[in-house]
């Protein structure tokens, strides 16, 4: 066993609240779990228990050792599951934490597709802004995140990359929607809806924005992105989005996307980042190489456009 044959039985009349009825559970005499017990008040030179008519009562020290006891318990589960897990893609659980701008053009179909290849290896996904995904995977909260922009934390490991240049969404109405292409210097004074501050592509339009020393017109921010572009769809006003992250809305004629001629933004991309203090699992190795390999697919270089000049409104 990997757990101490003392640390069990303690747990075990904690929970059965006797040494008799722990003792049924685990089909020993009483006086093994006594003789462990004892052994464990010896070796900490405390008291764990108090023993009276009523039965056995935690003392202080019996509620420490017994948090550390379900405490140690987790941490056993864990590892067991990772060892087993080496070796074998039978089973296995994989973490993603994504901005959202990725989740229904990319992460979702991706997901669909490794469970058909690897049916026993679950993948949960979290999204969340660009800086909250940096932190979580360098907490260890989650196994792999996508990124806007490159990685903003010296303590992960950029394992690939996908083109994401930034457009402005417009409604067919807008008198901007005829536009080919704009620079940042004519968005002065249009009244926008943006991402907030947690958003990799807020930070990157601020950070230019400040450079050309434009001013925008905020009408209302958001960490939805959803909502910008529902608000975009219905009035006149504008927001900034990769065609990925707006790709439905696109394809029903709700938005009009306007490539923006600035040499950074066009050279935006999403970073798939892990840890630089953890191995990954065999389980999430295998997540992470048929992610690179789709995003390598869907990269497009500056300059190649898969997508049709948007058309003048009539």
């Amino acid at each position: 066993m990997i757990e101490a044959t003392a640390i069990r039985y303690f747990r075990e009349v904690i929970q059965c609240g006797s040494i008799k009825r722990a003792a049924d559970v685990l089909q020993i005499a009483p006086s093994a779990i006594s003789r462990q017990i004892q052994g464990l008040e010896h070796e900490l030179a405390v008291k764990l228990f108090e023993r009276g008519a009523r039965g056995m009562t935690l003392t202080d020290a019996g509620h420490l050792l017994h948090r550390y006891s379900l405490e140690s318990r987790k941490q056993i589960d864990t590892i067991r599951m990772q060892v087993q897990e080496h070796g074998s893609l039978q089973r296995g659980h994989v973490r993603i934490a994504t901005v959202e701008g990725m989740m229904a053009s990319l992460v979702a179909g991706f997901v669909v597709a490794f469970s058909e290849e690897q049916p026993g290896v679950t993948v949960n996904v979290t999204t969340v802004g660009s800086r909250s995904v940096a932190d979580m995977v360098a907490k260890h909260e989650v196994d792999l995140g996508l990124v806007f922009g490159r990685s903003p934390r010296r303590d992960l490991i950029e394992l690939g990359h996908m083109r994401q240049s930034l457009c402005l969404m417009v409604a067919p109405n807008h008198p901007l929607a005829g536009m080919e292409s704009c620079t940042i210097g004519e968005l002065k004074g249009i009244k926008v809806v943006l991402p907030d501050q947690s958003f990799g592509i807020r930070q990157e339009i601020d950070r230019i924005c400040a450079q050309a020393r434009i001013e925008l017109d905020l009408y209302s921010e958001t960490n939805s992105l959803a909502y910008a572009r529902e608000i975009v769809s219905q009035t006149k006003m504008a927001t900034f989005l990769p065609r990925d992250a707006a790709r439905g809305d696109l394809a029903r004629g709700s938005l009009v996307a306007v490539p923006l001629r600035h040499k950074q933004l066009e050279a935006m991309q999403v970073t798939l980042v892990q840890p630089a203090t953890k191995s990954l699992t065999p389980a999430a190795k295998r997540v992470a190489e048929m992610l690179i390999k789709r995003m390598k697919i869907r990269d497009v270089p500056v300059g190649r456009s898969t997508v049709r000049r948007p058309r003048k409104p009539l």
